[in-house]
């Protein structure tokens, strides 16, 4: 059987996350060559005044910075979950079937995940919405406390934000996980929460996360939220030419629903 410590870290098998140096790539002289002279457009792009027209000329005359540039509109989010019963079997929210330690393991935080720094934590004021279809709350549900919370059912949400560029390139995947035990119409506590990187280009250099929120349980729903700083950068006369600040939201129901927002971008 599958058990809750299975949504604990573990090593990546597939190795795209594995730590990248921290060095920088050199640009090439016709790479700052086409920075210099798209200094005007990037700066219409970044402040969202360019036209589709001018991206269009943008990335046919500067291939080599629309590489390395990212694109808003090609951020694209995936959604894995995996809920442990009170059994301790690890299923499927959708199906209800069983999860093989494969499946399970898509959606457990890997072990180079960062766990949310509780001196960092935010705490938001109790949430009162309504889950959506949600099942009458059961008595004994004033009387939860997060800290030694038994029983319920936990449910892992993992969320990808890819982040890509004007030629379609991935710049980077910004992941997040968010653990949460409900019951009885009630969320009743979070578990652990990370956020980690995978598949970045050499140009990304990961900063600190400038975000880290999560309100208050017991209630009937809650909200989970994790935001980084990114910089695009190139070594030598380029230097910084972009930021990022990917984030995800996840909010949780006491019936066992999600709903997540967020941006790799």
């Amino acid at each position: 059987m599958i058990t809750l410590a299975s949504l604990a870290p573990a090593a990546s098998a597939d190795g795209e996350a594995s730590p990248r140096p921290a060095k920088l790539p050199t640009p090439t002289a016709e790479q700052a060559r086409q920075f210099s002279s798209a200094k005007h457009i990037l700066a219409k792009i970044e402040a969202g005044r360019a036209s589709s027209a001018e991206i269009e000329d943008f990335v046919k005359n500067y291939p080599l910075v629309a590489k390395v540039y990212g694109d808003p509109s090609k951020s694209e989010t995936t959604v894995q979950e995996a809920v442990i019963t009170e059994d301790g079997e690890a299923v499927s929210p959708r199906t209800g079937k069983p999860l093989s330690a494969t499946e399970l393991a898509e959606v457990a935080p890997p072990a180079e995940a960062t766990e949310g720094d509780h001196a960092e934590e935010e705490e938001a004021p109790v949430e009162t919405d309504a889950a959506p279809d949600a099942q009458e709350v059961g008595a004994d549900s004033g009387r939860i406390r997060a800290a030694k919370v038994k029983g319920g059912k936990w449910k892992m949400t993992h969320i990808t934000h890819t982040h890509r560029s004007y030629l379609g390139q991935t710049i980077l995947k910004y992941h997040t996980y968010a653990r949460f035990n409900y019951k009885g119409g009630k969320v009743r506590a979070w578990g652990k929460r990370y956020d980690r990187f995978s598949n970045e280009a050499d140009v990304v250099k990961v900063g600190s996360r400038i975000e880290n929120r999560k309100s208050k349980v017991p209630a009937s729903s809650a909200t989970s939220l994790m935001k980084r700083h990114v910089e695009l950068c190139f070594a030598g006369s380029i230097g910084c030419y972009a930021n990022l600040y990917p984030w995800a939201k996840v909010k949780v129901y006491g019936n066992g629903k999600t709903k997540v927002a967020g941006s790799g971008a």
